[in-house]
């Protein structure tokens, strides 16, 4: 049940955090529909919601709290109102900064999310980690430079793009400290993914030689088995019978011609 539960806390969690990339661009440009509003809302209840549980859940409050800071720094960053309360006290100039920072929390917990949901997957849970990272650097850098990205989001993620497949057209190119951070650290991603993506592939047609190996040998092993069980069956058929001539044992059959053997 208790597993069940936390599973269904990550999916919840994962989808929050892809809805929040978009919608904290939306708030950062001013956008302030009822339905922006109310995915605001609802998406600050699924952190709240899942940090509450799993606090109450754990075998120490006080543990859960030291070793999950992330889940509790997402929680206060998506509180909907804290950019009102930032302006009540002339604080309004790092609601910006306080935006990125909720960005970077939510882009951690997505990829918690996705390996507690995808871990086992291999190459499934590292494309889907570099597409969430992806679709959030550039989030990022709309945020940090919008004068830069100037058609918005989706220039936004262009750029993420060309980043971390390492092509580098040039057109968009951050200028700030943070801005090349996030593209650092969209390079390494993107590194990192293309070598597993063609690793995964080497592997996949190297083992598929291996399976045919390994396929011939168990027909050959199971064949000589069969052989034996039947040349024992004569031998006793022969003692029972009371004759002591050595019985002829069973042809064996063509082997399948085979280049590995």
């Amino acid at each position: 049940m208790r597993k069940k539960l936390v599973l269904t806390f990550d999916i919840a969690v994962l989808v929050a955090a892809l809805a929040t990339v978009p919608l904290t661009v939306l708030l950062e440009q001013g956008v302030t529909s009822q339905w922006v509003r109310v995915a605001d809302w609802v998406i600050w209840a699924v952190f709240l919601a899942e940090y509450m549980v799993m606090l109450l859940l754990g075998p120490g409050r006080w543990t859960y709290v030291k070793r999950n800071p992330v889940n509790l720094a997402v929680v206060i960053l998506s509180y909907p109102r804290l950019p009102d309360l930032l302006g009540l006290v002339r604080l309004i100039r790092v609601v910006r900064f306080l935006r990125l920072l909720r960005l970077t929390g939510v882009a951690i917990r997505g990829v918690v999310g996705l390996r507690a949901t995808l871990g086992r997957r291999g190459l499934l849970y590292v494309a889907a980690m570099g597409g969430f990272l992806v679709f959030a650097g550039g989030a990022g850098l709309t945020l940090l430079e919008p004068s830069a990205v100037r058609g918005g989001l989706p220039d936004g993620i262009w750029w993420a793009i060309v980043t971390a497949a390492t092509v580098g057209y040039g057109d968009i190119a951050p200028v700030t400290l943070w801005g090349r951070l996030i593209a650092v650290v969209l390079m390494l991603t993107g590194v990192g993914f293309i070598s597993t993506l063609a690793a995964s592939i080497t592997a996949h047609f190297v083992g598929q030689g291996e399976n045919t190996e390994l396929k011939e040998l168990r027909d050959r092993t199971a064949r000589i088995e069969k052989l034996l069980e039947e040349l024992v069956a004569v031998r006793a058929a022969g003692d029972l019978n009371g004759n002591r001539a050595t019985p002829r044992p069973p042809r064996l059959p063509p082997a399948a011609p085979s280049a590995a053997l």
